[in-house]
């Protein structure tokens, strides 16, 4: 008695349109990858993946911007934010190593990530509170 009440109501329910979803929301693959990325670079890890990025936060935390690096440029970037992080991220073959510089134009360095080629990358913070203006990072060299 019971199950023919329920399939009687379920019937007039969608009888007026009133279809019960039960499936979950989806998820935009696109927008989600894009977020991913950060700032220009792709995924880190993957086909062009190097990136460098600077940060307002020690321990690679409150991202200013991000840079892709070109192959062995060594541009030099300035920020009128201080940099008090640095991390580096290459592709998956091939690696990133990013420097932090006290000047604005990448003369008196502070220290450097290290060559990163796999995973999430290799975070740099200097000690002492130090904090740069300038920052560098190259790729496939």
């Amino acid at each position: 008695m019971l199950a023919k009440g329920l399939t009687c109501l379920l019937t007039a329910m969608l009888a007026n349109g009133l279809a019960l979803d039960y499936s979950p929301n989806p998820v935009d693959i696109d927008v989600a990858q894009l977020e991913g990325r950060g700032h220009g670079c792709a995924l880190g890890g993957v086909v062009n993946g190097q990136c460098g990025r600077y940060f307002r936060g020690a321990g690679c935390s409150d991202q200013i911007e991000a840079i892709g690096p070109g192959k062995c440029s060594k541009q030099c970037y300035s920020s009128k934010d201080e940099i008090a992080s640095i991390k580096a991220t290459g592709d998956g073959t091939y690696g990133v190593n990013c420097h932090m510089y006290s000047d604005d134009n990448c003369q008196s360095q502070i220290g450097e990530t290290g060559n990163t080629i796999f995973g999430g990358g290799k975070c740099y913070t200097p000690g002492n509170s130090a904090k740069g203006h300038s920052m560098l990072c190259y790729y496939k060299c």
